[in-house]
């Protein structure tokens, strides 16, 4: 028996080392989030990302890319009641950026939409927590200054939780 299951494990990585080895594409899936995660093949020519959903004993697309925007997903954060996700995005430079993603359809939509932002997590009542990590300027006035905020996923509104100087970028 213990030599069957070492003979099964040995073809395993034989079989995942030669699909995703060097010579050919990288994939990469992040940690499940209450059923979902985000998957992504690295190719020479770029990245293909998608948002999946468990299904069963296998996975189910639930939106692809941003739209418009070369990169990858980076994480997927699920929220409780499992009918919204968080999302992050890198894009080009390493920019992260984060969206509100349908669970049911896969709509993307922009939270600081064209500024630097990661995903922290969910509050007990359904509100994504984001940081963001430079100002917000209309005009010659600061919106929204570099911290935590609290989002809400219909209206977008935010409101900042904590100040939190801005990281360094590339």
């Amino acid at each position: 028996m213990r030599i069957a299951l070492a003979l099964s494990a040995v073809l395993l990585a034989a079989v995942c080392a030669g699909s995703i080895g060097a010579a050919g594409p990288r994939h990469k899936c992040t940690h499940v989030s209450r059923g979902f995660r985000a998957c992504t093949v690295f190719l020479q020519t770029g990245e293909k990302s998608t948002i999946v959903r468990r299904s069963g004993s296998g996975w189910t697309k639930v939106s692809g890319p941003v739209p418009g925007r070369p990169g990858w997903w980076r994480r997927v954060v699920a929220a409780l009641d499992r009918k919204t996700l968080l999302g992050q995005w890198s894009g080009e430079c390493e920019a992260q950026s984060t969206y509100f993603v349908s669970a049911a359809g896969g709509r993307v939509r922009a939270i600081f939409r064209g500024h630097d932002s990661t995903v922290v997590g969910w509050t007990a009542d359904g509100q994504g927590l984001v940081r963001l990590t430079e100002p917000v300027w209309r005009g010659n006035t600061e919106i929204f200054g570099p911290g935590v905020y609290r989002v809400d996923p219909v209206t977008l509104a935010a409101h900042r939780l904590r100040e939190k100087p801005a990281r360094s970028g590339c």
